[in-house]
């Protein structure tokens, strides 16, 4: 940096200002041929024995059909590794029961009572006359009804 006075009187300073730049070039170099590359991989087994939890359920369902009372209904339990877990339904039971309201008392008596009625009765009457052909003429028969 340069520092000159000036002659009209006053001193002056000067900055410069740079400004740098960057060229880039690119070009190829022989190294070699190329490269090889060799993998190997090897293999070998191995037993591995180490305990495993399996745990397996089995299901089976049990029928009761059995009406229980409301303070007795059965909750899921345990008995051993056994859940128990209970199935219910609610049904309505109507109940029909016979009542005796009150009773018909019926007594029979029995009385001789005379009544008259006009009773109109028939009665046939026949009469048979036997005669001889020989001496008689037919004269036939003879039937009276009332």
């Amino acid at each position: 940096m340069t520092h000159k006075p000036t002659n009209r009187g006053s001193d002056q300073t000067i900055i410069p200002v740079v400004r740098e730049e960057l060229e880039v070039d690119k070009r190829m170099v022989e190294t070699g041929k190329g490269a090889r590359v060799r993998k190997t991989v090897s293999e070998r087994e191995q037993i591995v024995d180490e305990p495993l939890l399996r745990e397996e359920v089995t299901v089976e369902r049990v029928e009761f059909n059995e009406v229980i009372e409301g303070a007795e209904i059965p909750i899921t339990r345990h008995e051993g590794e056994t859940t128990i877990v209970p199935i219910l339904e609610e049904i309505l039971i109507i109940e029909k029961c016979t009542v005796l309201k009150g009773e018909v008392r019926i007594t029979r008596h029995r009385r001789e009572v005379r009544e008259p009625q006009k009773v109109v009765l028939r009665t046939d009457e026949v009469s048979v006359e036997h005669f001889d052909e020989s001496v008689d003429a037919p004269a036939g028969n003879n039937g009276k009804r009332d």
